[in-house]
Protein backbone atom coordinates (compact mmCIF):
# COMPACT_ATOMS: atom_id res chain seq x y z
CA UNK A 1 0.00 0.00 0.00
CA UNK A 2 1.56 3.44 -1.04
CA UNK A 3 2.19 6.00 2.02
CA UNK A 4 0.93 8.65 -0.10
CA UNK A 5 -0.87 8.62 -2.94
CA UNK A 6 -0.85 11.94 -5.17
CA UNK A 7 -4.25 12.36 -7.79
CA UNK A 8 -3.78 15.07 -10.11
CA UNK A 9 -6.97 15.39 -11.48
CA UNK A 10 -6.73 18.02 -13.93
CA UNK A 11 -8.57 20.47 -15.01
CA UNK A 12 -7.80 20.36 -19.11
CA UNK A 13 -6.06 23.06 -20.02
CA UNK A 14 -4.47 24.12 -17.14
CA UNK A 15 -0.78 22.86 -17.95
CA UNK A 16 -1.87 18.78 -17.40
CA UNK A 17 0.42 17.41 -20.12
CA UNK A 18 3.49 19.55 -19.68
CA UNK A 19 3.18 18.15 -16.25
CA UNK A 20 2.39 14.52 -17.13
CA UNK A 21 5.68 15.01 -20.07
CA UNK A 22 7.49 15.75 -17.04
CA UNK A 23 6.76 13.46 -14.67
CA UNK A 24 7.25 10.26 -17.66
CA UNK A 25 10.64 11.71 -18.43
CA UNK A 26 11.46 11.71 -14.90
CA UNK A 27 9.72 9.01 -13.95
CA UNK A 28 12.85 6.36 -13.46
CA UNK A 29 14.57 9.10 -11.78
CA UNK A 30 11.45 9.96 -9.34
CA UNK A 31 11.77 6.18 -8.41
CA UNK A 32 15.00 6.38 -7.23
CA UNK A 33 13.60 8.94 -4.89
CA UNK A 34 10.80 7.27 -3.54
CA UNK A 35 8.24 8.18 -5.97
CA UNK A 36 6.47 6.19 -8.65
CA UNK A 37 4.55 7.49 -11.54
CA UNK A 38 3.64 4.59 -13.66
CA UNK A 39 3.74 4.03 -17.30
CA UNK A 40 2.35 1.15 -18.92
CA UNK A 41 4.11 -2.28 -19.73
CA UNK A 42 5.18 -1.54 -23.69
CA UNK A 43 7.85 1.41 -23.67
CA UNK A 44 7.81 4.57 -25.60
CA UNK A 45 5.72 7.66 -24.37
CA UNK A 46 2.82 7.34 -22.35
CA UNK A 47 -0.46 7.61 -24.75
CA UNK A 48 -1.79 10.73 -24.72
CA UNK A 49 -3.99 12.08 -21.25
CA UNK A 50 -1.49 9.93 -19.05
CA UNK A 51 -3.48 7.87 -16.53
CA UNK A 52 -7.11 8.84 -18.26
CA UNK A 53 -7.33 6.00 -20.63
CA UNK A 54 -6.53 3.30 -17.51
CA UNK A 55 -9.57 5.27 -15.34
CA UNK A 56 -12.21 4.64 -18.26
CA UNK A 57 -11.29 1.03 -17.07
CA UNK A 58 -12.58 1.26 -13.80
CA UNK A 59 -15.30 4.07 -14.21
CA UNK A 60 -16.46 3.53 -17.93
CA UNK A 61 -19.68 5.46 -18.39
CA UNK A 62 -19.23 7.87 -15.74
CA UNK A 63 -17.67 9.44 -18.73
CA UNK A 64 -20.11 10.75 -21.38
CA UNK A 65 -17.47 10.07 -23.84
CA UNK A 66 -16.66 6.50 -23.05
CA UNK A 67 -18.49 3.65 -24.48
CA UNK A 68 -18.71 -0.12 -23.19
CA UNK A 69 -16.22 -0.78 -25.85
CA UNK A 70 -13.51 1.23 -25.40
CA UNK A 71 -14.21 0.92 -21.38
CA UNK A 72 -13.88 -3.13 -21.69
CA UNK A 73 -10.26 -2.25 -23.33
CA UNK A 74 -8.67 -0.29 -20.65
CA UNK A 75 -9.52 -2.57 -17.92
CA UNK A 76 -6.05 -4.24 -17.98
CA UNK A 77 -4.52 -1.21 -17.87
CA UNK A 78 -6.38 0.13 -14.99
CA UNK A 79 -5.89 -3.27 -13.16
CA UNK A 80 -1.93 -2.70 -13.93
CA UNK A 81 -2.23 0.67 -12.96
CA UNK A 82 -4.23 0.08 -9.72
CA UNK A 83 -1.57 -2.80 -8.67
CA UNK A 84 1.39 -0.23 -9.07
CA UNK A 85 -0.10 2.06 -6.86
CA UNK A 86 -0.91 -0.11 -4.10
CA UNK A 87 2.91 -1.82 -4.44
CA UNK A 88 4.67 1.39 -4.02
CA UNK A 89 5.98 1.55 -0.66
CA UNK A 90 6.55 5.54 -0.75
CA UNK A 91 4.62 8.39 -3.26
CA UNK A 92 2.45 7.28 -6.10
CA UNK A 93 1.46 10.22 -8.33
CA UNK A 94 -1.60 9.11 -10.68
CA UNK A 95 -2.30 12.09 -13.12
CA UNK A 96 -5.79 11.98 -15.20
CA UNK A 97 -7.27 15.29 -16.19
CA UNK A 98 -10.51 13.65 -16.61
CA UNK A 99 -10.76 12.75 -12.80
CA UNK A 100 -11.96 16.41 -12.32
CA UNK A 101 -15.31 15.90 -13.78
CA UNK A 102 -16.21 12.71 -11.57
CA UNK A 103 -19.04 13.08 -9.65
CA UNK A 104 -18.60 12.26 -5.88
CA UNK A 105 -19.49 8.45 -5.86
CA UNK A 106 -17.42 7.69 -8.78
CA UNK A 107 -14.03 9.97 -7.02
CA UNK A 108 -14.30 7.92 -3.97
CA UNK A 109 -14.37 4.83 -5.82
CA UNK A 110 -11.32 5.77 -7.56
CA UNK A 111 -9.67 6.41 -3.77
CA UNK A 112 -10.90 3.31 -2.79
CA UNK A 113 -9.65 1.07 -5.31
CA UNK A 114 -6.41 2.52 -5.33
CA UNK A 115 -5.77 2.29 -1.51
CA UNK A 116 -3.59 4.49 0.22
CA UNK A 117 -2.28 5.90 4.20
CA UNK A 118 -3.13 9.04 2.74
CA UNK A 119 -4.18 10.82 -0.54
CA UNK A 120 -3.69 14.58 -1.56
CA UNK A 121 -5.98 15.91 -4.38
CA UNK A 122 -3.82 18.21 -6.60
CA UNK A 123 -6.06 20.42 -8.94
CA UNK A 124 -4.34 22.71 -12.15
CA UNK A 125 -5.85 25.93 -12.80
CA UNK A 126 -5.90 28.56 -14.84
CA UNK A 127 -8.28 31.35 -14.81
CA UNK A 128 -12.39 30.68 -16.99
CA UNK A 129 -11.01 33.47 -19.18
CA UNK A 130 -8.72 30.89 -20.39
CA UNK A 131 -10.04 27.89 -19.72
CA UNK A 132 -13.46 28.60 -21.66
CA UNK A 133 -11.47 29.33 -25.24
CA UNK A 134 -9.33 26.91 -24.99
CA UNK A 135 -12.26 24.16 -24.57
CA UNK A 136 -13.73 25.62 -27.47
CA UNK A 137 -10.92 25.53 -29.77
CA UNK A 138 -10.54 21.99 -28.65
CA UNK A 139 -14.07 21.03 -29.20
CA UNK A 140 -13.30 22.39 -32.84
CA UNK A 141 -9.93 20.44 -33.57
CA UNK A 142 -11.93 17.31 -33.00
CA UNK A 143 -14.14 18.25 -35.74
CA UNK A 144 -17.10 20.42 -34.32
CA UNK A 145 -18.10 23.37 -36.15
CA UNK A 146 -20.21 25.31 -33.16
CA UNK A 147 -19.43 28.92 -32.75
CA UNK A 148 -18.13 30.28 -29.44
CA UNK A 149 -21.41 32.45 -29.03
CA UNK A 150 -23.34 28.81 -29.06
CA UNK A 151 -20.59 27.31 -26.71
CA UNK A 152 -20.54 29.96 -24.23
CA UNK A 153 -24.78 29.93 -24.14
CA UNK A 154 -24.70 25.96 -23.61
CA UNK A 155 -22.91 26.06 -20.83
CA UNK A 156 -25.19 29.25 -19.48
CA UNK A 157 -27.90 26.93 -19.39
CA UNK A 158 -26.26 24.25 -17.62
CA UNK A 159 -25.28 26.89 -15.32
CA UNK A 160 -28.11 28.03 -14.91
CA UNK A 161 -29.77 24.81 -13.26
CA UNK A 162 -27.52 25.19 -10.47
CA UNK A 163 -24.98 23.47 -8.69
CA UNK A 164 -27.25 20.89 -7.03
CA UNK A 165 -28.08 19.39 -10.27
CA UNK A 166 -25.02 20.11 -12.02
CA UNK A 167 -23.48 17.60 -9.43
CA UNK A 168 -25.85 15.00 -10.61
CA UNK A 169 -26.25 15.35 -14.17
CA UNK A 170 -23.51 13.56 -15.80
CA UNK A 171 -23.83 15.95 -19.19
CA UNK A 172 -23.02 18.96 -16.68
CA UNK A 173 -19.63 17.50 -16.61
CA UNK A 174 -17.25 20.83 -17.90
CA UNK A 175 -18.71 22.76 -14.60
CA UNK A 176 -17.79 20.03 -11.96
CA UNK A 177 -14.28 20.94 -13.59
CA UNK A 178 -14.46 24.48 -14.30
CA UNK A 179 -16.41 25.34 -11.47
CA UNK A 180 -12.96 25.59 -9.63
CA UNK A 181 -14.34 25.99 -5.69
CA UNK A 182 -17.23 23.42 -6.36
CA UNK A 183 -14.29 21.17 -7.30
CA UNK A 184 -12.40 21.39 -4.62
CA UNK A 185 -15.34 21.32 -2.24
CA UNK A 186 -16.37 18.31 -4.18
CA UNK A 187 -12.85 16.53 -3.49
CA UNK A 188 -12.27 17.95 0.12
CA UNK A 189 -15.84 16.02 0.90
CA UNK A 190 -13.50 13.12 0.21
CA UNK A 191 -9.85 13.59 1.63
CA UNK A 192 -10.48 16.37 3.53
CA UNK A 193 -9.69 20.02 2.60
CA UNK A 194 -6.52 19.72 4.13
CA UNK A 195 -5.33 17.59 1.39
CA UNK A 196 -7.14 19.78 -1.37
CA UNK A 197 -4.16 21.90 -3.16
CA UNK A 198 -4.88 24.22 -5.77
CA UNK A 199 -2.03 25.28 -8.15
CA UNK A 200 -2.61 28.60 -10.02
CA UNK A 201 -1.09 28.15 -13.43
CA UNK A 202 1.20 31.77 -13.79
CA UNK A 203 0.84 31.68 -17.40
CA UNK A 204 4.08 31.60 -18.46
CA UNK A 205 7.67 30.09 -17.24
CA UNK A 206 6.50 26.64 -17.16
CA UNK A 207 9.96 25.80 -14.70
CA UNK A 208 7.36 27.87 -12.12
CA UNK A 209 4.46 25.79 -12.73
CA UNK A 210 6.58 22.14 -12.30
CA UNK A 211 7.82 23.50 -8.82
CA UNK A 212 4.59 24.71 -7.45
CA UNK A 213 2.80 21.33 -8.98
CA UNK A 214 5.80 20.03 -6.72
CA UNK A 215 5.22 21.75 -3.97
CA UNK A 216 1.33 20.84 -3.95
CA UNK A 217 2.42 17.16 -4.36
CA UNK A 218 4.82 17.52 -1.10
CA UNK A 219 7.55 16.65 -3.10
CA UNK A 220 9.65 20.17 -2.88
CA UNK A 221 13.04 18.49 -2.60
CA UNK A 222 12.34 15.99 -5.44
CA UNK A 223 11.59 19.18 -7.49
CA UNK A 224 14.86 20.75 -6.22
CA UNK A 225 16.80 17.42 -7.80
CA UNK A 226 14.44 17.66 -10.82
CA UNK A 227 14.27 21.16 -12.23
CA UNK A 228 12.43 21.58 -15.29
CA UNK A 229 14.60 22.03 -18.49
CA UNK A 230 14.65 25.66 -20.15
CA UNK A 231 13.06 23.81 -23.58
CA UNK A 232 13.16 20.48 -25.00
CA UNK A 233 9.72 19.35 -23.30
CA UNK A 234 7.02 18.61 -25.74
CA UNK A 235 3.72 19.76 -24.72
CA UNK A 236 0.23 20.10 -26.65
CA UNK A 237 -0.28 23.36 -28.46
CA UNK A 238 -3.30 25.03 -29.39
CA UNK A 239 -4.46 26.85 -32.40
CA UNK A 240 -5.15 30.55 -32.53
CA UNK A 241 -8.22 32.42 -33.10
CA UNK A 242 -8.35 32.96 -36.69
CA UNK A 243 -6.85 29.27 -37.42
CA UNK A 244 -9.90 27.65 -34.90
CA UNK A 245 -12.18 29.59 -37.63
CA UNK A 246 -10.81 27.89 -40.40
CA UNK A 247 -11.26 24.72 -38.58
CA UNK A 248 -14.75 25.14 -37.85
CA UNK A 249 -15.93 25.91 -41.16
CA UNK A 250 -13.63 23.07 -42.38
CA UNK A 251 -15.36 20.82 -40.03
CA UNK A 252 -19.19 22.00 -41.02
CA UNK A 253 -18.15 21.65 -45.00
CA UNK A 254 -16.45 18.50 -44.55
CA UNK A 255 -19.56 16.86 -42.59
CA UNK A 256 -21.44 18.45 -45.33
CA UNK A 257 -19.67 16.33 -47.96
CA UNK A 258 -20.21 13.14 -45.80
CA UNK A 259 -16.57 12.82 -44.47
CA UNK A 260 -16.10 10.71 -41.86
CA UNK A 261 -14.94 11.49 -38.34
CA UNK A 262 -11.77 9.99 -38.88
CA UNK A 263 -11.08 11.17 -42.36
CA UNK A 264 -11.95 14.89 -40.98
CA UNK A 265 -8.96 14.36 -38.22
CA UNK A 266 -6.46 13.26 -40.40
CA UNK A 267 -6.73 16.24 -42.79
CA UNK A 268 -7.24 18.49 -39.38
CA UNK A 269 -4.03 17.72 -37.79
CA UNK A 270 -2.37 18.08 -41.00
CA UNK A 271 -3.36 21.64 -41.09
CA UNK A 272 -2.55 22.22 -37.39
CA UNK A 273 0.66 20.74 -37.90
CA UNK A 274 1.22 23.08 -40.82
CA UNK A 275 -0.41 25.77 -39.02
CA UNK A 276 2.43 25.74 -36.36
CA UNK A 277 5.15 26.39 -38.41
CA UNK A 278 4.21 29.49 -38.91
CA UNK A 279 5.87 32.72 -37.12
CA UNK A 280 2.87 35.12 -37.44
CA UNK A 281 -0.58 33.09 -36.21
CA UNK A 282 -2.91 35.53 -34.96
CA UNK A 283 -4.33 36.39 -31.49
CA UNK A 284 -5.16 33.45 -29.33
CA UNK A 285 -8.96 32.87 -29.04
CA UNK A 286 -10.60 34.82 -26.51
CA UNK A 287 -14.20 35.12 -25.22
CA UNK A 288 -16.47 37.18 -27.74
CA UNK A 289 -17.42 40.46 -26.04
CA UNK A 290 -20.96 40.21 -25.24
CA UNK A 291 -19.99 37.32 -22.81
CA UNK A 292 -17.39 39.07 -21.14
CA UNK A 293 -19.04 40.51 -18.01
CA UNK A 294 -20.95 37.12 -17.82
CA UNK A 295 -18.21 35.04 -18.10
CA UNK A 296 -16.81 37.78 -15.02
CA UNK A 297 -19.18 37.01 -12.71
CA UNK A 298 -18.75 32.95 -13.15
CA UNK A 299 -14.73 33.51 -12.22
CA UNK A 300 -15.87 35.76 -9.35
CA UNK A 301 -18.60 33.24 -7.69
CA UNK A 302 -16.41 30.17 -8.20
CA UNK A 303 -13.16 32.23 -6.69
CA UNK A 304 -15.30 33.13 -3.58
CA UNK A 305 -16.05 29.53 -3.30
CA UNK A 306 -12.72 28.47 -3.67
CA UNK A 307 -11.37 30.67 -0.83
CA UNK A 308 -14.48 29.22 1.42
CA UNK A 309 -13.87 26.02 0.58
CA UNK A 310 -10.85 25.65 3.50
CA UNK A 311 -8.59 24.38 0.24
CA UNK A 312 -4.52 25.23 0.03
CA UNK A 313 -3.55 27.66 -2.61
CA UNK A 314 -0.47 27.04 -3.99
CA UNK A 315 -0.26 30.74 -5.80
CA UNK A 316 -1.79 33.69 -5.68
CA UNK A 317 -5.72 33.38 -6.16
CA UNK A 318 -5.63 36.93 -8.40
CA UNK A 319 -3.81 34.68 -10.87
CA UNK A 320 -7.11 32.68 -11.69
CA UNK A 321 -9.08 35.78 -12.22
CA UNK A 322 -10.52 36.74 -15.72
CA UNK A 323 -10.15 40.37 -16.48
CA UNK A 324 -11.52 40.73 -19.71
CA UNK A 325 -9.34 43.66 -20.35
CA UNK A 326 -6.92 41.27 -21.10
CA UNK A 327 -8.59 39.75 -23.80
CA UNK A 328 -6.59 40.00 -27.07
CA UNK A 329 -8.04 42.46 -29.90
CA UNK A 330 -10.67 41.31 -32.42
CA UNK A 331 -9.97 38.75 -35.10
CA UNK A 332 -8.69 40.64 -38.49
CA UNK A 333 -9.95 39.12 -41.91
CA UNK A 334 -6.15 39.36 -43.04
CA UNK A 335 -5.26 36.95 -40.35
CA UNK A 336 -8.37 34.36 -41.30
CA UNK A 337 -7.60 34.74 -44.82
CA UNK A 338 -3.93 33.90 -44.07
CA UNK A 339 -4.66 30.70 -42.43
CA UNK A 340 -7.41 29.89 -45.05
CA UNK A 341 -5.16 29.91 -47.63
CA UNK A 342 -2.67 27.80 -46.16
CA UNK A 343 -5.20 25.32 -44.92
CA UNK A 344 -5.99 25.50 -48.91
CA UNK A 345 -2.14 24.43 -49.61
CA UNK A 346 -2.68 21.49 -47.16
CA UNK A 347 -5.59 20.38 -48.32
CA UNK A 348 -4.17 20.39 -52.02
CA UNK A 349 -0.69 18.59 -51.25
CA UNK A 350 -3.14 15.83 -49.16
CA UNK A 351 -4.11 14.95 -52.52
CA UNK A 352 -7.35 12.92 -53.78
CA UNK A 353 -6.05 9.52 -52.44
CA UNK A 354 -6.65 10.32 -48.52
CA UNK A 355 -10.38 9.77 -49.34
CA UNK A 356 -11.37 7.25 -51.90
CA UNK A 357 -14.18 8.36 -54.18
CA UNK A 358 -17.26 7.10 -53.25
CA UNK A 359 -20.14 5.39 -55.28
CA UNK A 360 -22.75 8.57 -55.90
CA UNK A 361 -25.49 7.52 -58.26
CA UNK A 362 -27.92 10.08 -57.40
CA UNK A 363 -27.07 13.69 -57.96
CA UNK A 364 -26.42 15.59 -54.90
CA UNK A 365 -28.68 18.60 -54.00
CA UNK A 366 -26.67 22.07 -53.84
CA UNK A 367 -24.68 22.63 -50.58
CA UNK A 368 -24.09 25.81 -48.84
CA UNK A 369 -20.54 26.10 -48.20
CA UNK A 370 -19.74 27.25 -44.71
CA UNK A 371 -16.93 30.21 -44.09
CA UNK A 372 -15.23 30.87 -41.24
CA UNK A 373 -17.79 33.80 -40.41
CA UNK A 374 -20.72 31.25 -40.34
CA UNK A 375 -21.60 30.98 -36.61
Amino acid sequence: MAQRLVLHIGVQKSGTTYLQRMLEERAAALEELGVVYPLPDDQGPVRVNAHEAATYGLLGGEYPWVGARRAAAEEQWWIRLRDRVRACPGTAVVSAEALSVLRSDAGQRVIDELEADEVRVVVTARSLGRLLPSSWQQHVRNGRSAGFPRFIESLAGQRARGWEEIEKELDAHMWRAFGLGRLAERWASLVGADDVAVVCNPGSGSGSLWRRFMEACGLSEEAERLPAPSEGTTVHGGVTGPEVEVLRALNANLSARGWTHEEGALLRDRIVEAFREREERGPRPAVPPRFREQVARWSAEDLDDLRACGARIVGSPEELAYVPEDDPAPLRAADIAEASGLASVVCAESGPWMRPPQEDPEPRPRRRWRTPFTR
